[in-house]
């Protein structure tokens, strides 16, 4: 019986780059911060779950985005009790473990993703750092 989830599938649903807003300047933003956003969504008919993770990177002290990615990645889960329990919503909770594996997943992926996106551009240094629980 399979007990951890395996990647079904990856897209990159959206990907945006502003111009370059210090070009001409020899003024270089040199620290970034970045908006980390997830969502999780259940098939539980295909067991799968589906997270979507946007990064949102921002000039230090801005909210203006210089770059957003959304990408989304499709994980078949087990299908053993106990990993996806249906509410009295009548939505699906999929368990903790599960749950925390595939958005640790999903945040490595998009990383990738982004960086692959951004080389070549103003942005090519500028690297998702590690976040917590990764």
């Amino acid at each position: 019986m399979e007990t951890s989830p395996n990647l079904h599938g990856i897209e990159l649903l959206s990907f945006s780059l502003s111009p370059e807003p210090f070009a001409g300047s020899k003024e270089k933003q040199v620290s970034y911060e970045f908006n980390v956003q997830q969502e999780q969504k259940t098939n539980p008919d295909k067991q799968l779950v589906v997270v979507f993770t946007t990064v949102t990177v921002m000039p230090s002290g801005s909210t203006l985005p210089l770059a957003t990615a959304t990408v989304a990645c499709g994980f078949g889960i087990p299908a053993s009790e106990g990993t996806l329990t249906r509410q009295t919503s009548g939505e699906y909770l999929i368990s903790a473990d599960i749950g925390q594996a595939v958005s640790r997943a999903a945040t490595g992926i998009t990383r990738g993703i982004l960086y692959s996106q951004l080389r070549g551009s103003f942005l090519q240094d500028c690297i998702l750092p590690l976040l917590p629980g990764e």
